[in-house]
Formats: C-alpha cells, sequence, structure tokens
C-alpha cells in the first residue's frame, strides 16, 4: 500500500501561465520535480466536499506512483511545483 499524504493545491491561473480551471474528477496524475531536478508521477485524490476549498485551491491526498520513490520528501511543509507535461501548473504544499 502506498503513503498517502494531505496537502493543499494553489493552481496556478491562465494567465500565470497554468490551468484554465481545476483538473475535473477526484484523481489526478501529474509530475513534480525535485530540487535536484529528478521528476516523479503523483497520484492525486480530491476531497471535493471540504468548504475551505476554492476555485483556484484544492485539497487532497498525495502519493508516489512508485515503491521506489523519496517518500522520506512528502513531509509537513515541503513544497512542490506541479507540471503537466512542460507546464507549471500548481504549487502543492504537504500539510
Amino acid at each position: 500500500m502506498r503513503i498517502m499524504k494531505k496537502a493543499i493545491i494553489y493552481w496556478i491561473s491562465e494567465e500565470e501561465g497554468g490551468r484554465k480551471r481545476p483538473p475535473i474528477g477526484t484523481e489526478y496524475y501529474p509530475t513534480i520535480q525535485m530540487e535536484n531536478g529528478d521528476t516523479w508521477s503523483l497520484a492525486i485524490r480530491f476531497d471535493r466536499t471540504n468548504v475551505e476549498q476554492n476555485e483556484m485551491k484544492d485539497n487532497c491526498e498525495v502519493g508516489f506512483l512508485f515503491d521506489n520513490a523519496p517518500y522520506h520528501l512528502l513531509k509537513s511543509g515541503a513544497e512542490f511545483i506541479i507540471y503537466e507535461g512542460p507546464h507549471k501548473v500548481g504549487v502543492m504544499v504537504i500539510r
């Protein structure tokens, strides 16, 4: 079983080169880039029932898709840039 951590995603607006709106649905599989340049795929499950959410912010659970991924980096307060291909679309903060 993969480790899932709670996180918040702040979506980058279309005007800033990001998304027009957050992804639709409850699951999302983007990539993040680490400080050392490594890229990893993520599994994100959105909690779209949370009343604290707004259009450009999502509460979620996040985990890596691979067992050998650097799970130790998913610690409280850690920030990661979310990519769709070469485009930065959001900033994820681990809770």
